[in-house]
């Protein structure tokens, strides 16, 4: 398996379907600039968005198998139509709208796309779809204001239809690509689900779990750090460094066998997403940068580990679909959680909410890596007694 190539098209797709939370900080700007949208609203605009991406990608997980290649196309098309409508929606319940539907489509995509790059290489795929999304937002992140300094906020808003365009091509170009099509017919065995491992699940709920984390932490580190008088110039720096050093993590960790345990990985991972919360205390800028530097590297190595580790352990295209699914369901549920948790109790509630969230995750890993051991010696007799059989009747 590790010799196989990776399926680029599936990737790059993957890649355009996620690309939305990575260039959401412009995004809004942007859209404030052109709707004259108060940032107490960007919640809301993010919460649809996401929301819609949940739901998308849901709706893929159980009927992905059944969706043609056609519906993927529409998908997209839907996505364009979204994202070329978004600078002309005046009232802000038909902005939600769009951007729940471009959510949706965007969640479709991603969800089967990840499913058919995780196919051969899991580990390698998600760490080239994580590295790829990086790169591209930081990309945009940058070209976006030069085009709204020169065209205005309408065109540079106007210009991320090229997103669902590009993902409208690759569709098209897949199938026309022998067994590169989002379309797959496979057989359908309804009792995938119930046969998938208990190793699957565990690191499957791992990987949701952390990601839920990972989203918790990031939401509120902007406000910690200005309640905590850090300037917005220090926070872009962390932003930019800590982009930069998720891909670097996401390059390493492409191999497919772990050099660390993932439970000593997870644990490690969980430290560095408190990092944020503890470095806000304090009010010091590079405490600061070098925090969000560390959530970056500790989610980035363990999302892209365990969702490689959950997709491994089972060979069905439907748990593939889900492992995919929790990435949308993860980004929605950690700020509602954490907005309940600092709501409710302020950053001691958010702190707490993140820590046992993290630690179940861990847990989770431990018991999947405890049971894969236990295992281990009986699959290793039962292939040394299947090859004295093999023997004795030769």
């Amino acid at each position: 398996m590790s010799g196989e190539r990776l399926v680029l098209p599936a990737i790059i797709l993957a890649c355009v379907g996620c690309l939305q939370p990575g260039i959401d900080p412009v995004f809004l700007t942007l859209l404030s600039s052109v709707h004259g949208l108060a940032p107490e609203f960007h919640g809301w605009v993010v919460s649809a968005t996401q929301s819609g991406m949940a739901i998308g990608s849901l709706l893929t997980w159980r009927w992905g198998a059944r969706i043609p290649q056609a519906g993927f196309m529409l998908a997209a098309g839907f996505a364009a139509i979204a994202a070329l409508a978004t600078p002309h929606a005046t009232p802000l319940p038909a902005l939600l709208a769009l951007r729940a539907l471009y959510g949706a489509t965007m969640g479709m995509l991603y969800t089967q796309a990840m499913s058919n790059a995780a196919m051969n290489r899991p580990h390698g795929a998600y760490g080239a779809v994580f590295l790829c999304q990086l790169m591209l937002s930081t990309a945009i992140a940058i070209g976006l204001p030069a085009i709204s300094g020169v065209a205005g906020p309408a065109t540079a808003l106007t210009a991320l239809v090229a997103a669902p365009l590009g993902a409208l091509m690759l569709v098209m170009f897949s199938s026309q690509s022998t067994g590169q099509g989002l379309h797959r017919p496979e057989p359908a065995d309804p009792q995938e689900l119930e046969a998938t491992s208990f190793r699957a699940w565990a690191t499957a709920g791992a990987t949701l779990l952390f990601i839920c984390s990972t989203m918790m932490v990031w939401t509120f580190s902007g406000a910690l750090a200005v309640e905590a008088g850090i300037s917005e110039a220090v926070i872009g720096q962390a932003v930019a460094l800590g982009s930069l050093a998720g891909a670097a993590t996401a390059f390493l960790v492409m191999r497919e066998r772990a050099v660390v345990p993932p439970p000593l990985t997870g644990l490690l991972a969980g430290i560095s997403l408190l990092a944020p919360i503890a470095a806000t205390r304090s009010g010091d800028d590079m405490l600061f940068i070098v925090a969000i530097v560390l959530l970056n590297v500790g989610s980035t190595a363990i999302i892209v580990r365990s969702s490689g580790l959950a997709s491994a352990a089972s060979r069905g295209s439907l748990f593939r679909r889900f492992v995919a699914c929790t990435h949308a369901l993860g980004m929605i549920m950690g700020p509602l959680t954490g907005s309940l948790a600092a709501g409710t109790f302020g950053r001691t509630g958010l702190l707490v909410a993140a820590v046992l969230t993290i630690t179940t995750a861990c847990l989770l890993l431990l018991f999947a890596e405890a049971r894969s051991l236990k295992l281990r010696p009986w699959t290793i007799h039962r292939e040394a007694l299947d090859k004295f059989l093999l023997s004795a009747r030769s």
